[in-house]
């Protein structure tokens, strides 16, 4: 049994880890990022993204042009995503973009204190028993959130089961059910190239 990387199925853990902390009532899909990251956003950035949330972040709507290829040469990628562009307004447009996961991992990071992986190891992987995960980190030490996961595919499997029963693992909640139901429900219309399922 060999781990494979997740690609961007990697952007669906950083999914669970946030609904987990909306479950908590440590985070709302209505928190301003730019509050969040208050330390990290440039003072333009206070004025300029106001309005983005974390929804936007999860349904790819933040309108941010920085994306991973920014990130090559990037050393503070949350930094860079504040900076950047805004191709539209938040929650109006779907513009695919890993570097949105990537800030989600980053305030996953800020509200609990924990990275994603010790974050998720006594909420998801103990009880799913995976004893094998690895995360691709940022320069500044953050997992990527949207990418860079690697997995064992029978671990990445039971993730899959824990969805199809709406968030319950032998008996034991572990995200709640009206989390799993609008994570797995389409959130924004896309363009006809991506096929019909829509985000």
């Amino acid at each position: 049994r060999v781990w494979h990387i997740a690609y961007s199925a990697s952007k669906s853990v950083t999914g669970l880890a946030v609904g987990m902390l909306v479950d908590e009532g440590k985070l709302s899909l209505g928190d301003k990022v730019v509050r969040l990251l208050e330390d990290r956003a440039p003072k333009l950035a206070l004025l300029t993204l106001k309005d983005l949330t974390v929804r936007h972040l999860l349904t790819m709507t933040s309108g941010i042009a920085f994306n991973e290829a920014g990130s090559v040469t990037e050393t503070d990628w949350a930094r860079g995503f504040l900076e950047s562009t805004i191709r539209g307004e938040p929650g109006t447009k779907f513009n695919y973009n890993s570097m949105n996961t990537y800030m989600l991992s980053a305030i996953v990071r800020e509200v609990s204190g924990k990275g994603l992986t010790d974050f998720l190891r006594p909420r998801l992987w103990e009880p799913l028993d995976i004893t094998e995960v690895y995360w691709e980190k940022c320069p500044r030490g953050i997992e990527k959130g949207g990418w860079g996961l690697y997995i064992r595919q029978e671990d990445f499997a039971k993730i899959g089961q824990l969805l199809l029963q709406k968030g319950e693992w032998k008996g034991r909640r572990l995200v709640s059910e009206a989390w799993v139901d609008a994570a797995t429900s389409a959130q924004i219309e896309t363009p006809e190239s991506y096929g019909g399922f829509h985000y």
